[in-house]
């Protein structure tokens, strides 16, 4: 019975005591009914008379002998030793950190933050010439390899959202053959370091809002400027739909300014709170009219 305990304990601790080995030995074997325990106790008893008639010939209460008390409180004996050997814990401990392919180890729940690999450290040729050298997989490795190349053809500097962009793109519907667009950054997808990375510009053009995503490896792409480096404490600005439109609106005459590898931090101008205390009541007042 030890054994049929045993290895249904493999997926346990090996520190296990005599105790859980009795008590599981309890449940693993099947439970007797009611006729049955009536008929074993009657058994028990006709044999224990017949047993005192043949020797005293008178009959006794049956009593419980020194050698059924112990039978009832025999205990399994575990030689430790043995039983480590035996049975190993079967406990995988998982780790608490997740890889991609294309990111930094990260805790799980939380963002995980882009690998570029271009940027780890300064390679001779400016990227590494193998997958192997840079510890990523083939894939991997040629989408980053075009991701490189295709920033390098364009001359593209980093930006945050937060930041002004001007972006000019080729277009054959129109004369010129390419058009401009200047606004601010109000959203970047998390995998910029790969093929399709996205960023969204906002501006304000003759009292309309208007919103453009942009494709950042897109061939169509002729140009990015980077006017203002600035960022914003928020991953996403959506909330400007919401706010005044003063408050993203863009000159597109605007000259660049000196650009700084680090952003510089996004601060209100004095009255932004009253404006929006302004803008909301008064798209109340419009909302009870409806």
């Amino acid at each position: 019975m030890a054994s049929k305990v045993r290895s249904r304990l493999k997926f346990l601790s090996p520190h296990v005591d005599e105790k859980v080995f009795r008590n599981l030995q309890k449940r693993i074997t099947p439970r007797k009914t009611s006729q049955e325990l009536e008929s074993t106790k009657d058994k028990s008893n006709e044999s224990a008379q017949k047993s005192h008639q043949d020797g005293e010939g008178q009959p006794l209460p049956l009593q419980r002998t020194e050698k059924n008390v112990h039978g009832m409180k025999r205990k399994i004996k575990v030689n430790i030793n043995e039983w480590y050997k035996k049975n190993t814990a079967e406990l995988e401990v998982q780790s608490i950190y997740k890889t991609l392919p294309n990111t930094k180890a990260f805790l799980e729940g939380t963002r995980p933050e882009p690998r570029f690999v271009w940027k780890e450290k300064e390679w001779p040729n400016g990227f590494p010439d193998s997958p192997q050298e840079a510890k990523v997989d083939v894939m991997t490795y040629l989408e980053q390899r075009d991701c490189y190349h295709r920033l390098q053809t364009l001359g593209a500097k980093d930006f945050s959202v937060g930041s002004i962009v001007a972006v000019t793109r080729s277009d054959p519907l129109i004369a010129k053959g390419k058009v401009r667009f200047v606004g601010i950054c109000i959203d970047k997808n998390l995998w910029q370091n790969a093929l399709g990375a996205t960023f969204t510009l906002r501006n304000v053009i003759d009292g309309e809002p208007m919103e453009i995503n942009f494709q950042l490896y897109s061939p169509l792409i002729q140009s990015i400027e980077v006017l203002k480096h600035e960022r914003r404490d928020e991953n996403a600005l959506w909330y400007l739909r919401d706010y005044p439109p003063s408050m993203s609106a863009v000159n597109e005459k605007m000259k660049p300014l000196p650009y700084t590898e680090e952003p510089s931090q996004y601060v209100e101008p004095d009255g932004t709170k009253e404006e929006l205390e302004k803008w909301f009541a008064k798209l109340w007042k419009m909302k009870k009219k409806y």
